[in-house]
């Protein structure tokens, strides 16, 4: 936060001064941003604010003003500013932290809506390209980003709104989703029609929307299990598992009667039970031990043979906290609910999945005074990425359920997907 303490300033010389006197670095740098302005839909800088700071912008006894871009700014304390105190690690504003979890629904749907209207339009582009009479729908889909971000306004999308909002929000949401699966089914349909054409079709028409190739074990509702086509089903629903490997941005046929052939060509994933009632599962990529109660107590890099969770430590480890803040419940969830932390014990584990595709453990917990908690964590033959798929019964009040990671990681970098949007 700049010295000012706000970023809603009212530019009045008291302000400024003020901002003067609680620059802590001004032994380091001798300039500071002053932000300014009616803030959270308020109209932003007004005239009065501006002519204030044009009168004070070199007056004795005053700091001098400056109107200049941020990055000017930060440019200027680079070069002149000494011995500042450096940072390394997360820049992480500690207040608020509730805005991360209220109304899960709400950021759920707008990631769902970011990534459905980007399918649509880049399959629509391509569906113009090999129907000459499909029409970009380019009014509709304006129409869907409006909607769309309107509801990404700073009060919407943190959960901080009233109830009435959430009413309105999802409303709007869950309009935009029908409207956009009906458009993306309409270029599909342009897509796919040769093959949807064919009497004896033998294969499946896979989309990939990535820019890059993807190698996937993709799950195929409806597909009946045949010999040499489908090598697995999944047991906790029941549903086809066929290996894709698909070039970025494209529509590319898998022919289902070579599965068998393909499916050879990976290492298969393999489940491994231990005397202790823990679970290995193993593919190329990684080696990953679930603990009887559940835990992840050892992630093994099979490529670079390195351990990736400290010895005595564990991941997956479910925790119960309070959450009573001091003044906004939807905003906050205060430091000291740290102190009163209780893990989630008596999980236990069942085998689901054995390969070849994919292989996966159910854990089931009981949460609190009346919730409970199924995970199923699963590895396919394709990734090194270990998969939590959390289903959650939930009635309890004023607690916050987290799931911890302990990992022996130290690095400047990582790439993480948006789990929130925008």
């Amino acid at each position: 936060m700049a010295p000012a303490e706000t970023y809603t300033a009212q530019a009045t010389a008291l302000q400024l001064v003020d901002s003067l006197k609680k620059h802590k670095d001004i032994a380091y740098s001798n300039e500071s941003l002053y932000l300014y302005g009616n803030g959270d839909g308020g109209g932003g800088p007004l005239e009065s604010m501006l002519e204030r700071l044009r009168r004070v912008e070199d007056v004795d006894g005053m700091p001098k003003v400056k109107h200049a871009h941020p990055n000017e700014f930060y440019e200027h304390v680079e070069k002149t500013a000494k011995e500042l105190v450096s940072w390394k690690g997360e820049l992480y504003f500690e207040l608020h932290r509730g805005t991360y979890t209220s109304q899960a629904l709400t950021k759920k749907l707008n990631r769902q809506c970011e990534m459905l209207l980007r399918d649509i339009e880049m399959l629509s582009v391509i569906a113009q390209t090999v129907d000459s009479k499909f029409v970009y729908p380019a009014e509709e889909i304006t129409r869907m980003w409006q909607q769309v971000c309107l509801n990404q306004f700073h009060d919407v999308i943190p959960g901080s709104s009233i109830e009435m909002v959430y009413e309105d929000s999802t409303a709007i949401y869950k309009e935009v989703v029908a409207s956009a699966v009906a458009l993306k089914q309409q270029a599909l349909s342009v897509l796919v029609a040769s093959s949807t054409d064919a009497p004896h079709a033998t294969g499946l028409a896979v989309i990939n929307t990535s820019s890059w190739a993807r190698t996937e074990v993709i799950a195929v509702p409806g597909l009946v299990q045949q010999a040499g086509c489908v090598q697995q089903m999944r047991k906790r629903d029941d549903v086809a598992l066929v290996l894709a490997t698909v070039p970025g941005c494209s529509v590319h046929a898998v022919d289902l009667s070579t599965q068998a052939a393909a499916v050879e060509q990976v290492t298969p994933v393999r489940v491994v039970r231990e005397k202790d009632g823990s679970v290995v599962l193993q593919n190329a990529f990684v080696a990953a031990r679930i603990s009887a109660d559940g835990r992840l107590t050892s992630l093994l890099d099979l490529q670079q043979q390195r351990e990736l969770v400290p010895s005595g430590a564990s991941g997956n480890v479910l925790e119960l906290y309070d959450d009573l803040p001091l003044f906004w419940d939807a905003w906050d969830i205060e430091i000291y609910s740290q102190e009163k932390v209780r893990p989630v014990l008596g999980a236990r584990i069942t085998v689901v999945d054995e390969g070849p595709l994919v292989a996966s453990v159910a854990v089931e917990a009981k949460v609190g005074k009346a919730s409970s908690i199924r995970q199923w964590i699963s590895l396919s033959a394709s990734s090194a990425r270990l998969d939590f798929d959390c289903d959650v019964d939930w009635h309890e009040n004023r607690k916050c359920l987290k799931v911890a990671f302990t990992w022996d990681i130290y690095s400047d970098q990582a790439t993480y997907e948006t789990q929130f949007g925008v």
